[in-house]
């Protein structure tokens, strides 16, 4: 595809149009005017080369002349459900850095020690939007806000739950990830707020089949926790990638 701006519009091809606040972004910080290209994104995995057939104050309608799916460098669906800060720029902060890394699913938790008793769901999801357009990605990541701890344990059904603390004496005792990953599994990971999950978060965690996790020495903030874990499975998926490479060859 072409090196073009990119746009959400998640009814495009019944539209043939951007949505209002794309249309008036490409309108008036670009200046797009008829004949111009654009790239558009559905959101669900297709981009679209398009032509800009007419604009107004508040509309900008497109014609489609290319459609390409984009494939995630990723396998399987990855989850990270994180309690929020109590300071929202941190959260916003942290979500468009997760979706710039690449990530299926963001969900806020509501645990014993949070902080952060309100969301502003629409904000973030702008902020996941932006995010997703700025790293070329073309599917965009669901974002779950104000879910309880409990009802997280109780809809988990990725073949590999992990839940990161840094409690002692918790059994069993925790491992770095690349022991419990496996490539083009469904996962979850789960970080806790500041203060940590409680012992009996923990433990109840355990037992519905979450694996304890250390993310490393150091006492990290809650959004540099859910970065690095994102992270280790970015480099543990292209590890993986590497070896079967090498392996083929032989």
């Amino acid at each position: 595809m072409k090196d073009l701006p990119l746009f959400y519009a998640p009814q495009l091809r019944e539209e043939q149009q951007l949505p209002e606040a794309e249309a008036l972004h490409a309108i008036k910080a670009l200046r797009t005017s008829i004949g111009d290209e654009l790239l558009v994104t559905d959101g669900r995995g297709m981009l679209y080369e398009t032509i800009v057939t007419a604009v107004d104050r508040r509309h900008c309608f497109v014609s489609i002349t290319r459609e390409q799916t984009w494939h995630k460098y990723w396998s399987g669906c990855w989850s990270v459900a994180i309690a929020p800060t109590k300071s929202v720029d941190r959260i916003e902060w942290m979500i468009e850095k997760m979706v710039e890394v690449g990530v299926d699913e963001i969900i806020l938790l509501r645990t014993k020690h949070s902080e952060r008793k309100h969301i502003n769901q629409e904000r973030l999801e702008r902020i996941v939007q932006s995010a997703m357009k700025q790293s070329q990605k073309a599917l965009l990541p669901t974002l779950r806000t104000d879910v309880s701890f409990a009802n997280l344990l109780s809809e988990a059904k990725q073949p590999i739950r992990l839940i990161a603390h840094c409690r002692e004496g918790i059994s069993p005792e925790r491992v770095t990830i690349d022991r419990a990953f496996s490539p083009k599994q469904d996962i979850l990971i789960a970080i806790g707020p500041e203060g940590d999950f409680t012992t009996e978060e923990l433990e109840e965690a355990i037992r519905t089949g979450f694996v304890p996790v250390t993310l490393g020495e150091s006492r990290l903030r809650t959004e540099t926790a859910g970065l690095i874990a994102l992270q280790w499975l970015h480099t543990l998926h292209m590890l993986s990638l590497h070896n079967t490479t090498e392996n083929s060859k032989q």
